[in-house]
């Protein structure tokens, strides 16, 4: 396995709250230009998640994440030319050809793409998959609860004798949910901001953010490293993307306060 020492002392550091220094972009470039094929092919696994996403937006017409690997004309061309994208994605085009469907049953396309996703890969990025998926489960659970939606339904594109997916159907019935013990921080995330869901977004932030420090522990200059960072950095911009959108919040509230 390469070392990146060279790259590593690169990278300023990273802090939530803190605008970064390097840009998405600029980092991309860095990867590009350091790391072995191999290794950077490494890196479209977490920017394919944001794919998945785009997608969405596509058909609802909405602005595309830039941490895709695709901006609008290629994502387009990707869907016409049935190329670039994995094949899960052309399956699910094939499955469901209109844009309500496909709008309808996109949770099944993100389901697909952590259960291929996870079972291909290894090290950081499966684990960073797999906290990823069990952190999406777990706030499907708390939603469910919060909206009074049918869990079942919820929930109908996975395996019911998955052990994450049983916890959470054992207490379908329940008042409210309780997670596993190493997502009950999530339970008083959605108890403290209950009410407001830009704080709730940023809290898990936060989790995501010192859940993956903690699963890189000292490595400093593997691909595990790079990749945590990459996972990282995308967190960070987030967080400062919420961070103005709250902010313009409190203003808006002010001059409807005065008006």
């Amino acid at each position: 396995m390469a070392n990146y020492y060279f790259l590593a002392t690169l990278l300023p550091r990273l802090q939530i709250g803190e605008p970064p220094e390097i840009s998405f972009d600029e980092f991309d470039q860095l990867l590009s230009d350091n790391l072995s094929a191999s290794d950077y092919a490494k890196t479209s696994t977490i920017r394919n998640f944001y794919d998945i996403y785009n997608l969405r937006s596509y058909w609802k017409g909405e602005p595309l994440d830039h941490a895709g690997n695709f901006n609008s004309s290629e994502l387009e061309e990707a869907m016409v030319t049935r190329t670039m994208l994995p094949p899960y994605v052309f399956q699910f085009l094939d499955k469901y050809e209109s844009k309500e469907e496909r709008l309808r049953h996109f949770p099944e396309l993100l389901s697909t793409f952590y259960k291929i996703e996870v079972s291909r890969s290894t090290g950081f990025l499966k684990a960073y998959l797999m906290l990823e998926r069990e952190l999406r489960l777990v706030l499907v659970a708390f939603r469910t609860k919060k909206l009074d939606r049918d869990l079942l339904k919820e929930l109908q594109y996975e395996d019911p004798e998955e052990e994450i997916i049983a916890q959470i159907i054992a207490q379908k019935d329940a008042s409210q949910y309780e997670p596993p013990p190493k997502f009950e921080e999530i339970k008083f995330i959605f108890e403290k901001y209950s009410n407001d869901p830009i704080e709730i977004q940023k809290a898990l932030a936060e989790f995501r953010f010192y859940k993956i420090e903690e699963m890189l522990g000292l490595d400093m200059f593997s691909i595990d490293r790079i990749l945590g960072y990459m996972a990282q950095l995308l967190i960070v911009e987030r967080w400062q993307h919420l961070n103005k959108q709250k902010g313009k919040e409190i203003v808006d509230s002010m001059l409807k306060d005065i008006s």
